[in-house]
């Protein structure tokens, strides 16, 4: 989920620009009737040459949580359609029977399980990744800045702002579970709604959401465009963490804006884990609403990339995701957020990307 983003996920903002933001808002039934079309696989551009064992993978991820789970509804070009738990178990269990990295059983399996139909609206497109920063147990000259675990007092009630949190109100109360060196990169992984941290004393903790202080959220790209500082549409994350790291003394007011806090746990995880409560597969994990799209339904998406370290290019990308991960800026029947993972180039291409593009849902067939 991002921002609220992982309460077990990661989904938070469209880190697209931090313009807007991502938090877990998970439901089981579509709330409105979705204009789609049945199409085929053969005529989706593309889908021939992706590598549907990929895709296969990060969907077995998903089946112990579709199996054991209430019936659901997607929506269909037929209206709502609903999906129950027995019905998922059978296709995972033909999922179970291709073996991994075949390629073509992958393929079969997907287009004898599923039928595609085409979202009717125009898709929009971002993306989101797991940051690294790091830091330490314990506190030093270098690591100063604590990461929270969730407070025990903390109800459903607004608590204590992002400013006051800053200035110490819960130092001292055993809460902190790690340190780290840059303020910057913590908003950040707040804003992810997960991180790692490369640990001074060896190894890594990975992050995920534990709560927030239930303040309301703020993008600070909005803010930066109001101060006059940059224009719109160069509001990306890049051009904003720049922005933060040369100016450090504005830079903590202006995160501040941003009342909302979050409160991390070590999930003891190799992986980010999504709101489906599934670890994330690179590339191949969306965040989507799943007021209409539920967990574990494969999504194609026929949209563009930004190419690596080649500001204002773009790239062909289409390929098939599963549905794991929510964020309160994803809303609607053909809005996605890509998880692209962790390192330079999956903060690169998440960080930028903001593409409009296409969305086929893979609909469960009913025997």
């Amino acid at each position: 989920m991002r921002q609220s983003l992982l309460a077990g996920g990661m989904a938070l903002l469209a880190a697209a620009g931090f313009l807007s933001a991502c938090a877990s808002t998970p439901g089981s039934a579509p709330q409105q009737r979705i204009s789609m079309e049945p199409t085929s696989y053969n005529e989706i551009a593309g889908w021939a040459e992706d590598r549907h064992a990929e895709a296969l993978a990060a969907f077995r991820r998903s089946c112990p949580k579709l199996t054991a789970g209430p019936d659901v509804a997607i929506a269909t070009d037929g209206g709502e359609k609903t999906i129950s738990a027995g019905e998922w178990k059978r296709i995972c269990d033909n999922a179970g029977a291709v073996k991994p990295g075949d390629a073509r059983g992958a393929r079969n399996f997907f287009e004898s399980n599923f039928r595609p139909l085409i979202v009717k609206v125009q898709g929009k497109f971002t993306g989101y990744f797991e940051p690294e920063m790091r830091g330490s147990k314990v506190p030093s000259r270098l690591f100063t800045v604590p990461v929270y675990r969730k407070p025990p007092d903390l109800g459903d009630q607004p608590y204590l702002t992002r400013a006051e949190i800053e200035a110490g109100a819960l130092k001292g109360k055993g809460l902190e579970i790690a340190y780290v060196q840059d303020p910057v990169g913590l908003f950040e992984m707040q804003v992810q709604g997960s991180g790692r941290i490369q640990l001074a004393e060896g190894g890594s903790m990975t992050l995920g959401f534990d709560g927030s202080n239930n303040r309301p959220y703020t993008a600070i790209g909005t803010v930066l465009v109001e101060m006059g500082v940059m224009k719109k549409e160069d509001a990306t994350w890049p051009a904003i963490r720049d922005w933060l790291k040369r100016n450090p003394q504005q830079a903590r007011d202006v995160m501040r804006k941003n009342e909302r806090y979050i409160f991390f746990k070590d999930t003891r995880t190799s992986a980010p884990i999504g709101a489906e409560g599934v670890p994330l597969t690179a590339q191949r994990s969306m965040a989507v609403d799943p007021t209409i799209t539920p967990y574990g339904t494969p999504v194609w998406i026929d949209t563009r990339r930004p190419v690596y370290r080649k500001p204002g290019a773009t790239e062909s990308y289409r390929r098939l995701m599963i549905a794991q991960d929510t964020g309160a800026a994803i809303k609607g029947p053909a809005r996605g957020d890509v998880f692209y993972g962790a390192g330079a180039q999956a903060a690169d291409w998440a960080g930028r990307m903001n593409s409009d593009g296409r969305a086929v849902v893979l609909v469960p067939n009913k025997n």
